[in-house]
């Protein structure tokens, strides 16, 4: 029996998927492959068609000097496959044109083994056989060079096989030894390069698919961390930052001062629940998280600032925290939340202020030299303090002299 610990999970990879013998794939997956196996073949396409141009010139260098007169009717069929090869080259180059580069190898494969069909059937030379071997240099060029997918390759070399020989039996010049020759050549060729296409393709359809499936992973590991991220950073009950987020977001916050220009300016808001002790024992600790809930929001709904965040910092005690905010514009908006607070009319009958629930509110603005967070949060606490010691349910903030004063 296998030892508990040498069982080890592992991420399936995308190798141990079963890929089908006819390399059929379902139908959005064959689709996107589709597109990856253009853009690989499009890397290598370019050298493949300048390749082709260069054996036709080498060809028709060749005929030049061996019979002019061959070369005279060699030239023409000769350029328009060079014109196709050129055809390949640009659309390989260019993304907008790609979706048809498997179409023009196909139609620069064809063009050369059937010039070379016509041509072995018009020229009669001792050598004029050798032009039909295009034809299996067609299917190399098909299959290995320009990697046309596997089953248009299969139906082009069918087609291409089948017109060498129509040509030969249509050629005066060629016995019927040398056909059966040259028609086992083709067989040959188009045999070798369409097995070499089918491991090829399987070969990179495996790999899209392992590329596939660590696609997915990345995309649900990402999403996983982003969740504990949230997790790490939320509070659950209220959906504001926690703690920890709050500390993280004001060190980002405070530290980016003097980076955006000058007159930067950030308020602090730290408020807590009038008695909210007597609420929990007044109306049970279910009724106080629905509380905490409907007060947060109230917060959380008036900032609009992209920097701006609310936090529970503790407790039924929350922060507060206005980017590019004055102290005048922080003492506008906290009397807003305490005064909307308090119309909620939530009933507190515990509360030795008012018969519903309210909240006290310490106030203080940080310029651009402020200090750190611990400080600004010390300078809010104090003024807490004060609106909890000037009777609750109300605003307290520190002055830039660093004087504590009630609204």
């Amino acid at each position: 029996m296998k030892d508990e610990s040498q069982r080890i999970s592992v991420l399936p990879s995308g190798s141990d998927l079963r890929l089908p013998w006819h390399l059929r794939l379902p139908g959005p997956l064959e689709r996107d492959f589709a597109e990856f196996f253009r853009n690989s073949v499009a890397t290598v396409a370019p050298w493949a068609a300048l390749n082709v141009i260069l054996l036709l010139a080498l060809a028709l260098a060749l005929e030049c000097y061996i019979s002019p007169e061959v070369a005279a009717r060699t030239w023409r069929p000769r350029l328009l496959c060079a014109m196709l090869a050129v055809a390949t080259i640009l659309v390989a180059r260019r993304s907008e044109w790609r979706r048809w580069l498997h179409t023009v190898s196909l139609a620069l494969a064809f063009a050369v083994a059937l010039t070379g069909d016509w041509m072995g059937v018009a020229v009669n030379h001792p050598l004029g056989f050798s032009l039909f071997l295009q034809t299996p240099l067609a299917i190399l060029l098909m299959s290995v060079l320009l990697r046309v997918p596997f089953y248009g390759a299969v139906a082009g070399s069918v087609a291409l096989i089948a017109a060498l020989a129509a040509s030969l039996r249509a050629s005066p010049h060629i016995g019927l030894e040398l056909s059966l020759v040259l028609l086992l050549l083709s067989l040959a060729s188009a045999s070798m390069s369409l097995f070499g296409q089918y491991i090829y393709e399987r070969l990179l359809r495996q790999h899209f698919l392992s590329e596939n499936v660590l696609f997915q992973h990345r995309d649900e590991l990402h999403s996983a961390n982003r969740v504990l991220e949230s997790q790490a950073t939320v509070d659950g009950l209220t959906g504001c930052l926690n703690r920890r987020g709050m500390e993280a977001r004001l060190d980002e916050l405070l530290h980016g001062f003097g980076r955006g220009g000058a007159g930067e300016r950030a308020s602090v808001l730290l408020f807590d629940i009038d008695f909210f002790k007597q609420y929990n024992d007044t109306y049970g600790h279910q009724a106080g998280d629905e509380c905490l809930k409907t007060v947060a929001s109230i917060p959380r709904a008036l900032t609009q600032g992209d920097k701006d965040f609310v936090a529970r910092y503790g407790g039924e005690e929350f922060m507060v925290v206005l980017a590019n905010t004055s102290l005048k514009d922080a003492l506008v908006f906290a009397e807003r939340m305490r005064t909307r607070i308090e119309q909620l009319g939530l009933p507190h009958s515990g509360s030795r202020v008012s018969q519903v629930v309210t909240i006290s509110v310490g106030v203080v603005c940080a310029g651009e030299r402020a200090a750190d967070a611990t400080t600004l949060i010390k300078c809010a606490d104090e003024a807490l303090y004060q609106a909890k010691g000037a009777g609750r349910n109300r605003v307290a903030y520190m002055s830039d002299q660093g004087r504590v004063a009630t609204l």
